[in-house]
């Protein structure tokens, strides 16, 4: 009896000194704290750099690991027969998808770590993207009377550990398949900090903007394209009078912005007693050329201090605009 129970004791305890120790991973997350890996769970993560910790209870043994992306590809230093202890290991990202860890676990005697106890995989989804919020309406371009541009400041959703973002936009722009710009197209820059893109456009149109996070030479999906209107003030550059002798006249005006098309109704008001000017009345209609000008000749038999006022439609580039002018008729005008 006692030589049985020796034998089985004996048994037990060559048992417990094989066993090795199982390993607790951890990635960051997108709060940039760790998150406990479950073995066949997927742990979603949006995180583009996050690194991966492993620890053991049990120090008493060695383990492997290695950290492949969702190509295959290793993705981080493998750890090889290592002590059980904590350490980390900084990932490289290579595009959304699913990263498998796996950890392989050594008795304390196998220091040469060549017959695994037991095999651990783990498994995280890195989900990067990025959206950009459009505008309420219609961006002004430019102020009225001003050549500098406005700048249109747009917020956009920053994905955690993203290192930079890729912003692509174009007027009339036509989606390639992977959604982003085919042909030519003008590049922006997110400010990382404020979490802001800032644009300019120099003609007004209708333009599609598109962005993507981005870490090293791998990228998120480009994001759900944004459309902005963008149009420009009706203004006048300048107006002369070709044809200054009355009483019949001409009047010539030059946009500021020469793609402006639509058309014009003209009116005058004459100067009367105490500085008051009277009704308007019509001198016509016109439409602007494809030079950005328009002309229009009239009569006005009377002398006097005139108000001219020039009012534009509107069109999908420009707003409906008054603009006014005053002219002094005596057989000649002068514009001021």
């Amino acid at each position: 009896m006692a030589a049985t129970a020796t034998s089985i004791l004996f048994a037990l305890t060559g048992s417990a000194a094989a066993h090795a120790a199982t390993a607790a991973v951890t990635v960051t997350g997108d709060d940039n704290n760790p998150v406990a890996l479950a073995a066949g769970t997927a742990t979603p993560i949006r995180n583009m750099s996050p690194t991966v910790g492993v620890g053991f209870a049990d120090k008493n043994g060695y383990f492997t690991l290695s950290v492949a992306g969702p190509d295959g590809v290793s993705v981080a230093t493998p750890l090889n027969c290592y002590l059980n202890d904590n350490y980390t290991r900084y990932l490289d990202y290579r595009g959304n998808g699913n990263y498998t860890v796996t950890v392989n676990n050594y008795a304390k005697a196998d220091t040469s770590c060549k017959s695994p106890t037991s095999t651990q995989t783990f498994v995280f989804a890195i989900n990067g993207a990025t959206a950009i919020a459009g505008p309420s309406g219609p961006f002004l371009r430019r102020s009225p009377n001003s050549y500098s541009t406005n700048t249109l400041s747009l917020p956009v959703a920053l994905n955690p550990g993203a290192t930079g973002y890729d912003v692509q936009y174009a007027a009339g722009a036509v989606l390639a398949p992977d959604g982003s710009i085919s042909g030519a197209s003008s590049a922006g820059y997110v400010n990382s900090t404020t979490g802001m893109l800032d644009l300019t456009f120099s003609a007004p149109g209708t333009y599609t903007i598109v962005a993507r996070a981005k870490n090293g030479q791998y990228a998120t999906p480009w994001s759900t394209p944004v459309t902005v209107r963008v149009i420009t003030p009706f203004d006048l550059s300048s107006v002369s009078f070709p044809d200054s002798i009355g009483p019949k006249y001409t009047m010539k005006g030059y946009l500021r912005d020469t793609q402006i098309r639509g058309k014009i109704t003209l009116a005058m008001a004459r100067r009367g007693a105490h500085n008051r000017y009277g009704k308007y009345k019509s001198i016509g209609s016109v439409h602007v050329s494809s030079k950005g000008t328009f002309t229009k000749s009239f009569k006005q038999k009377r002398t006097g201090y005139y108000r001219i006022r020039i009012h534009f439609a509107g069109s999908s580039i420009a707003p409906a605009t008054t603009v006014y002018g005053r002219v002094h008729i005596t057989r000649r005008v002068v514009y001021r």
